[in-house]
């Protein structure tokens, strides 16, 4: 804007002015249906204004005409100045303000001024125009330029948009950091294989033919990629066609999200459900009430129900009874106190049949420490028992008769010395043979003579006390380990009674019956405070005794009758 020397004159008024302006201007100027200012550049006073100006601003002529430019315009003089040489160096010639109305609104307008001469003065002739909205619109553009970079900027996704010769026009900067690129307007104008090893790039590409030949999107494609340290991860890929307005496709708008942790998480997911289901050993999941949320394959053939019979049900359809209360209660202290619990259990099949298992339970909590399942983990050891019941049987026990051996008697016989010296209990050793025993072989085959044993074995058994031993050493020789006696009739009952049982006749197979009868030797303890195995050799000298006095009798070991 130029700004004329001072004017000596005085100030030209409307009517002069009216008068000097050719009838074409004061039509143009008058009837217009723009804003239209004349302004004294000297003084900033507005000269004129036409109609139009005056409804503008809300004013009439003579209020309008009596302010200064500077009174609407809200530009300092300093930002005058600035604007006026910013448009001088973007060649512009119009100029950018905000004026004031008459009600105090403010509104963005453009200004083209230009020099005009009357009589010998310089006037400055503004035409106004209102750009309140498009200013509006050019901030909210700006603004939303300013977030979509933003959002380009900060975003952990890889966004980006392609034109329909497949070149970037932008992308995120995760993006570009993910192709070596310090920021993403590097990428602008580059293809896939511009800035991604062969085979990535030829992948992404093979997608896209369909893509514009279809204008149908892809959405969330699982796709390979290499994160920034090289390692092979996994995104998650939507695209969609870009249409212009004569529905063509202008490009292609995607975004990839990492999706690495989540694949990894869901194979772990998958593997761990795979184990769950295909281990030998059988699973239940229960919640904090016992009840059975999920079990496996394993469960189901072990228990012989299946997994729709089992859900959201207790496991207590599995008790065998051969546990007490006790026992459950324990199991349930453990894992309250402990969070765990492990031991053999038996349980019963849906078809009636035991099976023994080791268990183990553990208690699942959250970050909170509060406990939200139980896992119990169920290993079938039947067999296992069973062969081990087998094999103690062998060790331990007399094949025939099932009676303990001379193993077991002596174990059993050093308890009870044990506990007979601790309690100053009175404990008999005893020493018993058949009497006539290889007849019966003779006469009538070993088989008669097995079970003719096996029969002694169970009258000899009903005829102790639970806490007694009996066991077979061998032939038809058996000891037996009485213990607890108050008074010498507590023994004298007990083996008189043994010997009547035992010369009851006995029924052979072949319906032949056949008698017996059996000599007792004795040694008491603590008369005699030797090891088992002396007092066991004092009580087979005894029965040799009994034998020499005619047999079917029992004899006490003393020391110097024999």
């Amino acid at each position: 804007m130029n700004r004329t020397k001072p004017i000596q004159e005085p100030t030209v008024n409307a009517e002069q002015l009216d008068e000097r302006l050719s009838n074409r201007y004061r039509v143009l100027f008058t009837d217009s249906k723009v804003p239209m200012l004349l302004i004294d550049p000297s003084t900033g006073s507005i000269i004129d204004a036409n109609d139009c100006a005056c409804r503008y601003y809300g004013y009439d002529h003579r209020q309008l005409t009596a302010l200064k430019i500077s009174q609407i315009n809200q530009y300092t003089a300093e930002e005058v100045d600035l604007e006026m040489r910013r448009a001088m160096a973007e060649k512009r010639n119009h100029f950018f303000f905000v004026h004031q109305l008459s009600d105090g609104s403010l509104r963005h307008v453009e200004v083209h001024s230009g020099k005009v001469e009357i009589d010998n003065r310089d006037y400055l002739f503004s035409i106004i125009h209102d750009i309140t909205d498009r200013h509006t619109a050019e901030q909210q553009l700006k603004s939303l330029n300013q977030d979509f970079i933003t959002l380009l900027e900060n975003t952990s996704d890889f966004v980006f948009y392609k034109d329909k010769d497949r070149r970037f026009r932008f992308c995120s900067q995760r993006l570009a950091k993910l192709t070596g690129h310090n920021n993403w307007k590097e990428i602008i104008g580059k293809t896939e294989r511009d800035i991604f090893p062969e085979e990535l790039a030829t992948n992404y590409l093979s997608e896209e033919p369909e893509l514009f030949k279809k204008a149908e999107p892809i959405l969330d494609r699982i796709e390979p990629f290499l994160n920034e340290k090289g390692e092979k991860g996994w995104v998650s890929t939507s695209k969609w066609p870009v249409l212009n307005s004569q529905g063509g496709i202008d490009g292609i708008f995607g975004i990839s999200r990492d999706v690495t942790a989540k694949q990894n998480s869901e194979e772990q997911l998958r593997i761990a459900a795979s184990v769950f289901q295909n281990v030998s050993e059988g699973i239940i999941v229960t919640d904090t009430n016992g009840i059975i949320i999920e079990t496996n394959n394993a469960f189901c053939s072990l228990s012989g129900y299946s997994r729709e019979e089992v859900i959201n049900t207790n496991p207590r359809f599995l008790k065998s009874g051969y546990h007490d209360d006790n026992f459950f209660a324990q199991m349930w202290h453990s894992l309250k106190t402990e969070g765990a619990w492990k031991g053999e259990t038996w349980n019963r099949r849906k078809d009636g049949q035991l099976f023994a298992c080791r268990t183990t339970i553990k208690a699942v909590t959250g970050p909170d420490g509060t406990v939200s399942q139980y896992i119990g983990v169920m290993t079938d050891i039947t067999a296992l028992l069973r062969h081990h019941e087998e094999v103690e049987q062998m060790a331990y026990y007399d094949t025939l008769t099932r009676l303990p051996n001379r193993t077991l008697l002596s174990d059993r016989l050093a308890q009870a010395l044990a506990n007979g010296k601790r309690n100053q209990n009175t404990i008999a050793i005893c020493f018993l043979d058949l009497d006539n025993f290889k007849p019966v072989n003779d006469q009538y085959g070993h088989r008669a003579g097995d079970l003719l044993l096996v029969e002694v074995a169970n009258r000899i058994t009903e005829c102790i006390r639970e806490h007694d031993t009996v066991a077979r050493l061998g032939g038809d020789e058996f000891a037996l380990v009485l213990t607890q006696l108050q008074s010498d009739s507590d023994l004298e009952q007990i083996v008189k009674r043994i010997l009547s049982s035992i010369t009851q006749p006995f029924k052979l197979p072949n319906q032949q019956q056949v008698a017996v009868s059996a000599s007792i030797g004795i040694c008491l303890h603590p008369d005699y405070p030797q090891d088992g195995d002396l007092l066991l050799r004092y009580a087979d000298l005894a029965m040799y005794k009994a034998k020499e006095m005619g047999r079917n009798r029992y004899y006490i070991y003393r020391e110097g009758q024999i």
